[in-house]
């Protein structure tokens, strides 16, 4: 005479899923609104519960199941709210609002670095040098600070005229009505 399977035996679970499969795909499809994702959520909760094994204490491995297959819905919904939604590509794009070119670039946008450097040279020493070492050497408020003997805050000061005086010679310099 064979023994009956173990509770925990693989056969037991693949034929348990085998029997709840069709009414699992129904619950899952309604929640995830589109096939392909249920069969994800589906995939995902029979993997989790062939992992897992049957444990022990559990009398109803069918609500189990049904358990495992919430979690793996709630998980599946987390990542679709975290992920971007896609919009199918098809030749009809209705109510989507063509865009038109940005227009010309900005006078601006053919500033060089050598154009700055130029600008910078006419402005005071005392402005230059803070911008300088800040924009180019990339020293930070206090290391300057440090090196010129000043306080933080003038650092600070110091940098904020020198980028107004450099504006305004840019533009004055290039013709630009808006900011470099």
């Amino acid at each position: 005479m064979a023994e009956p399977p173990e509770p925990n035996a693989p056969g037991d679970l693949e034929a348990i899923f085998a029997e709840v499969r069709p009414a699992f795909l129904r619950m899952a499809e309604r929640a995830c609104g589109n096939r392909a994702d249920a069969e994800d959520v589906l995939q995902d909760t029979f993997l989790r519960a062939a992992d897992h094994g049957i444990p022990p204490d559990v009398r109803k491995v069918v609500a189990w199941l049904t358990t495992m297959l919430k979690n793996a819905i709630i998980d599946h919904c987390r990542k679709t709210k975290r992920r971007p939604s896609h919009e199918p590509i098809t030749e009809n794009h209705h109510g989507l609002t063509k865009l038109e070119p940005d227009g010309p670039e900005p006078e601006w946008s053919n500033i060089t670095f050598e154009d700055i450097r130029d600008a910078l040279e006419t402005i005071e020493p005392v402005y230059r040098e803070v911008y300088h070492r800040h924009v180019f050497e990339h020293f930070s408020y206090e290391q300057i600070a440090q090196q010129l003997g000043i306080p933080r805050v003038t650092v600070g000061t110091r940098l904020n005229r020198a980028r107004k005086k450099l504006r305004e010679v840019l533009v004055t310099r290039f013709g630009i009505g808006s900011q470099p």
